[in-house]
């Protein structure tokens, strides 16, 4: 494969029967339109086999959009800067599976704050995290509001006004 010049970008659909060449081709342009958004990271050529999350994500934003403002639903009524706090917590705590050391590494925190954190999540969300479906729509709207974020250049802090408060 030629390198393709700078200003240029393709995307490659997946390997798909004949018969199905058509959804490929719509994902690859779906990958396209993300991958210019920002949103998925890579050269001039964009693999869709490599970015099936992002892809399955972001198949209907609409529809994550209305995920989010349910799962996130608990931190309306917290100020903004307490919500993206709680976020990040939040994810820290589902990355790490709640490891309160693990967790204030990836935050930069003394493990003692992110106790405190874990004490105001656990106020605003209740026994909604018990549950295992719960925390995976949960996970699904942090992953898509983290990958949305590259495409608003906010890397590390995903914009939540659209979807809470």
């Amino acid at each position: 494969m030629r390198a393709a010049p700078h200003t240029t970008r393709a995307t490659v659909g997946l390997t798909v029967p004949l018969a199905n060449a058509a959804e490929s081709l719509r994902w690859a342009r779906r990958a396209l339109s993300l991958a210019e958004a920002g949103v998925l990271e890579g050269g001039p050529y964009i693999h869709c086999e490599d970015h099936l999350v992002a892809l399955s994500l972001f198949a209907d934003p609409g529809l994550i959009t209305a995920l989010a403002k349910q799962q996130l639903a608990p931190l309306s009524g917290l100020t903004a800067n307490q919500r993206d706090r709680l976020i990040h917590t939040l994810r820290a705590w589902l990355d790490t599976r709640g490891n309160v050391v693990q967790m204030a590494e990836l935050l930069h925190l003394h493990p003692q704050t992110v106790r405190y954190r874990l004490r105001n999540q656990e106020k605003a969300f209740g026994n909604l995290l018990a549950s295992p479906d719960h925390r995976f729509a949960t996970e699904l709207v942090l992953r898509a509001l983290e990958l949305r974020s590259r495409g608003t250049g906010t890397a590390r802090r995903p914009d939540l006004s659209s979807v809470t408060g």
